[in-house]
């Protein structure tokens, strides 16, 4: 048996060394940082600034209120108050601006009312009476001349203001619902000043305008006018108009309207001079620091007034431009200087007051900070 040799082993081959594995690196990123969100407002801070938008409207609206009443008050005093009109029509009594466009009116109106052209052209012969025309004008105008000088008496001056005054009076009393004060005619509502044309006759006569052998009738009586108006045009020996002795004042439908404004407009003063004193106290009550709220109402209604200076003048030339008679455009403008002039010297005083309050707010600002910042040295 033949002998078996033994495999020798196969020797294994070595394994060739590998590098570890490095992982590849990866590059590095920024992490995400979510974007900031505004915080919402504190309840407190929105309830500040409502506070403030507040403040401010109460500001802008008692400074209005200040000037509204202001006015409202003046006008309530003057244009309703005959004392008050009377004293400062007075004032222009004298002025040629209210004197010749009187004069003129009523050399004219005695002129027509006596029938002078037909009269001279009766005298004139023949050719003549073309003359009539211009002998006319002249008369006129003499009459004009005449009655400028009898005006600047200061009797007559006196009457004419009497006169005035009485017609102020009638025209509140209409618009008071004084239906003992006022006469309705063809739709039309005319103030009874009977009394004061007697009293003006009387005048005439005394500076010899009326020769003194004419007996006038007493036209004070309180008689119905058409009997007082034949009275006195036999006297006279002329023909007055229908309307002598009334003042045609407005149409009857329009007078129930003006009574109501008139009575709107009492309400109104009182109802704005309360709620202008609510919204001062307001105002302050809101803001966040009064000395500057006192500031601004103190500039508020110093800029308020400023501006309604100058709107008085516009305003009244905006009136005045409406009237188409130059003669009585210019003594309505005499007589609206001499009453705005009041109102003028008024809202003067308001804006010395608001200045000095501002002015005074801005001091006690200066003085309390001065003390702050002593205290803070101090310590």
């Amino acid at each position: 048996m033949s002998e078996q040799i033994p495999a020798s082993p196969i020797p294994a081959s070595p394994i060739p060394e590998t590098a570890p594995v490095v992982p590849t690196p990866v590059a590095e990123t920024a992490p995400v940082v979510p974007a900031p969100v505004a915080a919402p407002p504190s309840p407190a801070r929105r309830s500040s600034g409502i506070r403030r938008f507040l403040a401010i409207s109460a500001l802008v609206l008692a400074c209005l209120g200040i000037l509204t009443s202001t006015v409202a008050v003046w006008t309530h005093q003057v244009a309703l108050n005959t004392t008050r009109f009377t004293a400062l029509v007075t004032e222009v009594a004298s002025e040629p601006a209210l004197i010749e466009p009187v004069s003129s009116r009523v050399s004219t109106r005695v002129v027509d009312a006596l029938g002078v052209e037909a009269r001279i052209a009766e005298t004139l012969p023949g050719p003549t009476k073309a003359l009539a025309p211009a002998l006319t004008i002249a008369i006129r105008d003499a009459i004009d001349r005449r009655l400028q000088v009898a005006l600047a008496d200061p009797r007559v001056q006196a009457g004419l203001v009497k006169t005035l005054s009485f017609t102020h009076q009638r025209v509140v009393n209409v618009l008071r619902n004084d239906v003992d004060a006022m006469t309705i005619e063809d739709g039309y509502v005319y103030v009874d000043v009977w009394t004061i044309v007697d009293k003006a006759l009387a005048e005439l006569q005394s500076i010899g305008l009326i020769p003194a052998d004419v007996k006038l009738p007493d036209l004070s009586t309180g008689e119905p006018p058409a009997i007082l108006s034949g009275r006195l045009a036999t006297a006279l020996g002329v023909t007055l108009p229908a309307d002598f002795g009334t003042i045609k004042l407005m149409p009857a439908d329009r007078l129930v309207a003006a009574q109501r404004y008139v009575r709107i407009f009492d309400i109104a003063v009182i109802v704005l001079l309360i709620v202008t004193v609510l919204l001062v106290l307001l105002a302050l009550w809101l803001a966040p620091n009064r000395r500057w709220m006192l500031f601004g109402l103190g500039v508020g209604t110093f800029i308020a007034f400023l501006l309604a200076r100058f709107s008085i003048g516009m305003i009244r030339d905006a009136v005045i431009e409406g009237v188409a008679d130059p003669d009585v455009a210019r003594a309505l403008r005499s007589v609206a200087d001499a009453v705005l002039e009041d109102l003028r010297g008024l809202t003067l005083i308001v804006l010395i007051g608001a200045a000095v309050l501002a002015i005074a707010s801005l001091a006690w600002g200066w003085r309390s900070r001065s003390r702050s910042s002593t205290a803070g040295t101090t310590q």
